[in-house]
């Protein structure tokens, strides 16, 4: 498999043949599934939150932020679902990691896992193009393989959902068996749902029905025991891209997916850290919609 071909091919928007597919995906769950739970990264770096299938918004942000290879990236989650190009934009990010193994970091969403791809969209979209849901089988294999976060300097945790009543330290992250499905319950579940909330000091069962909602007290707490500045996450809306928790500036949302589901008003956001760890944050808004051509998303011929 030529990888520059494959992300040639990805960016000129041409639906992969079904070998090329899953050359692709067994490639790039070999390469995952040798990184530890956590990836340790150095700085500088960029931090992209939810980008749910946007591929016109997910080439906007190397557009505007640097590509990869010239600058080093941190995806938290969320690649698929929601939006239009699922396949696309998890297989362009894979083909990246596979071409700059050092240079991309993909963490695991809450996405990521069979029941929500059956529920909300990629399921429909691989039915669609290949006819068939063997594709859907293969993208859940190297779902399985990815890492569930990511320490920068030593000082930076990036999840996608939150912290744990059941995670005391990082180490404890390290413990989890990550190669399955995503449970119902559990540390597992609890890193890639849960939330922060202003209105709760310690636990409190989520509304969403997995996970839990933290508050301040427990997560300064976390901070402290682990030594840690700050937590980036994504996994929520946001209307202005990124959002600030508790008051203080150690817990932050960022949210990649603007104008959501292609109907919502928010912008998008991803976080630059330079060599130091001072942060800037790069607000975007998503590509118009006369410019999203939807004809290239053509059925793969049996």
């Amino acid at each position: 498999m030529n990888i520059d071909n494959i992300l040639n091919k990805l960016k000129k928007k041409e639906t992969l043949e079904t070998n090329d597919l899953k050359l692709l995906l067994e490639k790039g769950a070999e390469l995952l599934k040798d990184e530890p739970n956590i990836v340790q990264v150095t700085s500088p770096v960029a931090v992209v939150g939810d980008v749910h299938g946007q591929f016109y918004d997910l080439l906007k942000i190397f557009e505007i932020n640097g590509d990869v290879g010239d600058k080093k990236y941190i995806f938290l989650g969320d690649y698929v679902n929601r939006g239009t190009f699922s396949i696309l934009t998890f297989c362009y990010l894979l083909a990246l990691k596979i071409k700059f193994p050092d240079q991309v970091v993909m963490l695991r969403g809450n996405h990521e896992c069979r029941p929500i791809c059956e529920v909300y969209g990629l399921q429909t979209e691989i039915e669609r193009i290949y006819s068939n849901t063997d594709p859907l089988d293969w993208l859940i294999e190297t779902f399985n393989t990815l890492p569930l976060g990511a320490v920068i300097n030593n000082s930076i945790l990036c999840i996608h959902g939150g912290i744990s009543e059941l995670i005391k330290t990082i180490n404890d992250i390290e413990t989890i068996d990550r190669f399955q499905e995503v449970p119902k319950t559990g540390k597992f579940t609890d890193l890639l749902w849960s939330d922060p909330s202003e209105k709760v000091e310690m636990y409190k069962e989520s509304p969403r029905g997995a996970g839990s909602l933290f508050g301040k007290k427990v997560f300064d707490e976390f901070l402290e025991k682990n030594n840690l500045t700050l937590v980036i996450r994504s996994h929520m809306y946001v209307e202005e891209g990124y959002k600030y928790h508790f008051g203080e500036e150690n817990c932050l949302t960022i949210f990649s997916s603007p104008k959501y589901c292609y109907s919502c008003t928010n912008v998008g956001a991803i976080l630059n850290l330079d060599q130091d760890l001072n942060r800037s944050l790069k607000v975007f808004e998503a590509v118009p919609d006369e410019e999203r051509d939807l004809s290239f998303v053509k059925e793969v011929k049996k």
